[in-house]
């Protein structure tokens, strides 16, 4: 991967047309997981001995993990192929065993922040390709943790015949110096007769210095470093982001609409009643807000003739509006 400008600390953890449609639930198995990092060069690839099992724990222990799908493959082999795009995504193991995160056939679900309202991936390299397994796609803009802007980034990536693993070459950047202040000094400086507390007075003992001014303001704020990641095999779902379908007014869930349901509904907001499985059912005039209300408008809807509850109603249906209500439980007849 080629970035044009320097980034910081975070394109370590982030790696990061028509869109096809993707249907939530269904394994992807043309998708890689990022699985280990390597320094290559830059001012602390003296130090990589010490750095590499420092930043493997980081991508060994989060919770999230770093997904890249190959769409629209034609070649199965993963070796030629005119016209490909790569979506990068973050996902979370699916079983939990974090042994077998990198075994090559690992099923992770995407995270819904990875992807738009309509289910997309928010970062797609097109106009890629691959050619005698070098494959690159891109620019993409790339959105960091806490506002970096990683602008005009180009993924370029070495696959193993048949798709089993992967590698990017040496990806350029720098590392704010401030971040080894919060690296605890590893064995043996962390004891006599060194006794240092972080990563950044080792650096200092081995001779290694800031070389790189990140924020443009004339004073070196940062090592410059060469990493390249590696990647296997793996499969991935996207999340199912479709809501749970209901009748409003419907508020004890048995298919039908009628007394009971306000009784219900008064019962839990008056006397300790039960909470509804599907909230967003007794929310008659889609507000977001259940109460008293709600109440009286389903009792003028049954009894005399008032207006009916917002949609969805007369036929099963989910809410179209954002609120903090929730529909836990499916509907009888939904």
């Amino acid at each position: 991967m080629r970035n044009k400008l320097p980034s910081a600390f975070s394109c370590l953890l982030i790696l990061l047309c028509s869109f096809p449609v993707v249907h939530s639930g269904e394994p992807i198995e043309d998708a890689f997981v990022n699985s280990g990092i390597s320094i290559t060069g830059g001012a602390l690839e003296p130090a990589s001995a010490l750095l590499d099992p420092i930043l493997q724990s980081q991508i060994g222990a989060s919770p999230q993990f770093n997904l890249l799908e190959i769409r629209d493959l034609d070649d199965p082999q993963m070796q030629d192929d005119d016209a490909i795009s790569v979506a990068s995504v973050l996902g979370v193991d699916v079983d939990g065993d974090e042994t077998n995160n990198f075994s090559g056939n690992n099923l992770f679900e995407v995270t819904p922040e990875s992807v738009d309202d309509n289910g997309q991936p928010l970062v797609l390299f097109g106009s890629g390709s691959i050619v005698g397994g070098e494959l690159s796609a891109g620019p993409a803009d790339l959105q960091g943790p806490g506002g970096i802007s990683l602008p005009g980034v180009t993924l370029e990536l070495t696959i193993e015949p048949g798709g089993s693993a992967a590698v990017t070459p040496g990806i350029p950047t720098a590392i704010p110096a401030e971040l080894f202040d919060a690296i605890p000094a590893p064995f043996p400086f962390d004891g006599f007769p060194f006794n240092y507390d972080t990563m950044t007075q080792v650096l200092e003992f081995v001779g290694i210095v800031v070389d790189t001014d990140l924020d443009g303001d004339g004073v070196l704020d940062a090592f410059s470093v060469e990493f390249s990641l590696s990647f296997v095999s793996c499969e991935l779902v996207y999340p199912d982001l479709s809501g749970t379908p209901f009748r409003r007014g419907d508020v004890g869930g048995d298919g039908t609409i009628d007394l009971s349901d306000s009784i219900n509904m008064l019962g839990y907001l008056f006397t300790g009643g039960a909470e509804p499985g599907c909230m967003d059912s007794s929310d008659i005039d889609d507000n977001g807000v259940v109460d008293i209300a709600d109440a009286v408008l389903l009792l003028g809807y049954l009894f005399t003739g008032g207006a009916p509850p917002a949609d969805p109603h007369s036929t099963c249906g989910e809410d179209t509006t954002t609120d903090p209500l929730e529909c836990l439980i499916p509907h009888q007849g939904c």
